[in-house]
């Protein structure tokens, strides 16, 4: 007699399965009519909440394939949370896989573009520190300083123009957008209960992402090859969108700020 966590696996197993080739459930799990009812919903369940993360992406490619995508991946990437949102946590990995070298390549960039929507929009939103933080600081550390940037900001970079894409199909029935557009950069975050997506130019993005990766300012500002006067114009850019939630000297290694500037909590 099978054990109780052998008849959990085979259940498990039989939900995935398809009906044709699912001969060991026969041995642990009956009757199969019943398990079908259930594979049906899990099935359904699964394909649901990852159309409800990858909108764009399913209208770009339409039911039909968005189906059989979702077939492949859960084959690949079954659910193991009892939250369907963590669903599409690995689905950008696996299109750069499973398209890897063909015309549709390019969906895993639109899937992480989708994804880091549904990552911010689970990320909480920190009161923002104004310029004046920086004042806290004698001229000669400024170079050294690292920031803590709001938790629901992701950053995103394509050779594709998948921002341009994601923004023309908000709506069923979208006319397509050129690859010719080329590479774009974005931002993503939440604001005010708000996920807001926006273009970000080349060397913005690659300052922000130096300072999200706890890069000081200084070596931030060479990653992203800007001079002072464009230093000045990110700095304007972070403070005024409300990015900064903290700033501070870096500790050994530079894995986080020491003596830190926080805003109030709320």
């Amino acid at each position: 007699m099978a054990s109780l966590r052998d008849t959990q696996r085979a259940f498990a197993m039989a939900l995935r399965q398809d009906p044709a080739g699912a001969a060991h459930e026969a041995l642990a799990v009956r009757p199969a009519a019943n398990v079908a009812v259930y594979r049906n919903n899990a099935d359904w369940q699964f394909r649901n909440s990852l159309a409800l993360s990858f909108p764009v992406l399913r209208r770009r490619v339409g039911d039909d394939y968005f189906r059989q995508l979702a077939f492949h991946y859960r084959q690949r990437f079954p659910s193991r949370s009892g939250d369907l949102h963590w669903v599409g946590r690995d689905f950008a990995d696996f299109l750069a896989l499973h398209l890897a070298g063909g015309d549709y390549a390019w969906l895993a960039d639109l899937a992480r573009l989708e994804w880091a929507r549904e990552q911010a929009g689970i990320a909480h939103e920190l009161p923002a520190l104004g310029v004046e933080a920086l004042a806290k600081f004698p001229p000669e550390d400024l170079g050294s300083l690292v920031f803590d940037l709001q938790p629901s900001l992701r950053l995103g970079a394509s050779a594709y123009p998948v921002l341009s894409v994601w923004l023309a199909n908000q709506t069923e029935n979208a006319s397509p957008v050129g690859q010719s557009a080329g590479a774009e950069q974005y931002l993503v975050r939440i604001r005010s209960n708000v996920i807001e997506v926006a273009r970000m130019q080349a060397a913005l993005y690659a300052f922000l992402d130096a300072l999200k990766n706890q890069m000081p300012m200084a070596d931030a500002m060479s990653a992203a090859d800007l001079d002072e006067s464009a230093l000045l114009s990110a700095l304007q850019y972070l403070f005024g969108e409300g990015l900064v939630v903290g700033v501070g000297r870096p500790s050994a290694g530079h894995a986080a700020p020491s003596t830190q500037v926080h805003s109030a909590k709320r």
